[in-house]
């Protein structure tokens, strides 16, 4: 199998690109598919083939275009079921299907992300009754007891009616993913923390393994199911929390192609360790689904330039008109069958898709 590029768009507006927005942002414009269209198309033309954008993300607009205690009880800083969970109306599954359009029509195949571990966090306002994270209880309930249940009817009002639209168009779709980075919420994950300006924040572990693997694979089995692949996007390339009963469903899944394992690299101070060799991964076939596309400073707490390859690479890695290339060719190197880069419309310190980036 050849080695492919990918780009992490990933969203247009984070989390509302789908359906009616949240009631305060209701004056927003629709989604433009034809304007991602046409960034694809461009992308396409540097050779990405794939490209990874997020659905629901970190709950922001769920449920979908109405205020979320209109719907949920709050129990202190998450939100609890006090009722049936309303399922994605049909102005989401047509956006939904805007995206899968816009992909085919550039020629890149998508990978659409169902959530991402935002999601689990305790509830982050975000305007004066708009509200990310929080939802781990609605999504897994609140002890391990119930997460079947809990995830069954989340799925159903989520996932499936997405799967019934994505089988329609299963020729653009790469792979069809849970989760972004569910790692840093799990009891027993990486040690994940934020910078607010001076402060470190460590996050919390508000999930337990038990409920994130009965999440995942349920949602992969559907999946499965419908005749897509499916993928996980993990952070570490051997997670060390998976159950072993989703271990065996992710093998049997990977042994008929139908999963697609990534791990996400951003090297740091934090996290100074080299990209491993994709041998090391439990499944075959494995992508390096996150990767940083901006250049980097050599020494940085969170985002600095790779030393991975020693001396010989060090000089490429410096020249910003070559770093990119030459990390591409590293990922290569290691046996994995694609990397994705981060990002084209992020924000962040990692991201930024500009003329020098689409050069290389």
């Amino acid at each position: 199998m050849s080695f492919t590029v990918g780009l992490n768009v990933p969203w247009v507006e984070c989390g509302h690109d789908f359906g009616p927005r949240p009631p305060e942002w209701s004056g927003a414009p629709p989604t433009d598919w034809g304007r991602l269209e046409r960034e694809l198309g461009e992308a396409r033309e540097d050779g990405v083939e794939v490209a990874r954008f997020w659905v629901l993300a970190g709950g922001v607009n769920y449920p979908v275009g109405r205020d979320p205690d209109d719907v949920f009880a709050r129990r202190g800083d998450r939100f609890v079921r006090r009722g049936p969970l309303p399922t994605v109306p049909d102005a989401f599954l047509r956006d939904f299907e805007g995206l899968l359009r816009a992909g085919a029509n550039a020629g890149v195949r998508m990978v659409p992300v169902l959530c991402s571990f935002e999601l689990f966090f305790p509830r982050e306002p975000q305007g004066r009754r708009v509200v990310s994270g929080g939802r781990g209880p609605v999504a897994l309930g609140e002890h391990d007891d119930e997460a079947a249940t809990h995830v069954n009817a989340f799925l159903d009002a989520t996932l499936r009616p997405m799967l019934e639209v994505a089988r329609g168009h299963a020729e653009a779709i790469e792979a069809f993913e849970v989760a972004n980075e569910p790692d840093w919420v799990v009891r027993g994950g990486p040690l994940h923390v934020r910078l607010h300006g001076r402060r470190i924040e460590r996050m919390p572990k508000t999930v337990t393994p038990h409920a994130m693997c009965t999440f995942l694979g349920e949602a992969v089995r559907r999946i499965d199911a419908a005749g897509l692949p499916a993928t996980i996007g993990f952070k570490q390339l051997r997670p060390k929390w998976l159950t072993a009963e989703l271990r065996r469903t992710l093998g049997e899944l990977a042994a008929r192609g139908r999963f697609l394992h990534q791990v996400h690299y951003y090297p740091s101070l934090h996290e100074p360790l080299p990209l491993p060799p994709a041998s090391r991964s439990p499944f075959p076939r494995v992508v390096v689904g996150e990767m940083p596309i901006a250049h980097g400073r050599w020494l940085d707490p969170f985002f600095m330039r790779w030393p991975d390859g020693g001396p010989s690479r060090w000089a490429r890695e410096a020249d910003s008109q070559r770093y990119l290339q030459s990390r591409l060719e590293l990922v290569a190197e290691r046996g994995y069958d694609a990397a994705w880069l981060w990002s084209a419309h992020g924000t962040d310190a990692a991201s930024g898709y500009g003329p020098s980036q689409r050069a290389q």
